[in-house]
């Protein structure tokens, strides 16, 4: 197995070897092609594996001219993209923090203790309760009903005391 191994890896090395020495050869070829007046070389015997890309060659004048556009394109978008003379500069896209001043926060808490109080005195502080505790809303008697309440328990009571006490 290490015998198979090793001439594996020879064989890789060697089709390495001979694959930079192929681009080498397709170099110079290309470069007596264009020497020569036939213009772009042609991909002759050249495998599938190669993605080397034809080269472009372009003169210094068209490259000038190339690279004055891409600057004016970069100038336009960086006029366009600043902010208007006389604006606050921001410091990164964080918003800026606007902070209230103690008074404002006074006024604000004023007036939400008013809205509750206001809604405290409209709504039954007896549902209000209820609604805190979770319980069913508990209803309000007046003195004479409990006291008339009570006195029927009371009679009750005492009735049932005294069968309780014939039956003993």
């Amino acid at each position: 197995m290490g015998n198979l191994a090793n001439a594996l890896q020879q064989l890789r090395a060697e089709r390495r070897e001979v694959q930079s020495q192929l681009e080498k050869l397709d170099k110079a070829i290309a470069v007596v092609e264009l020497v020569n007046g036939e213009g772009t070389p042609q991909k002759v015997n050249q495998p599938s594996r190669i993605t080397s890309a034809p080269t472009r060659f372009i003169s210094k004048a068209s490259r000038l001219k190339m690279a004055q556009a891409q600057r004016a394109r970069w100038a336009k978008i960086r006029t366009e993209s600043q902010p208007a003379a006389g604006t606050a500069k921001t410091s990164g896209s964080a918003p800026i923090k606007r902070t209230m001043s103690v008074a404002a926060r006074r006024k604000i808490a004023a007036a939400q203790r008013a809205r509750w109080a206001r809604a405290r005195k409209e709504s039954k502080p007896v549902l209000v309760a209820a609604k805190r505790t979770g319980l069913p809303p508990v209803r309000h008697m007046s003195v004479a009903a409990r006291r008339r309440l009570s006195a029927l328990q009371r009679a009750r009571w005492a009735k049932l005391r005294a069968e309780q006490r014939k039956a003993a």
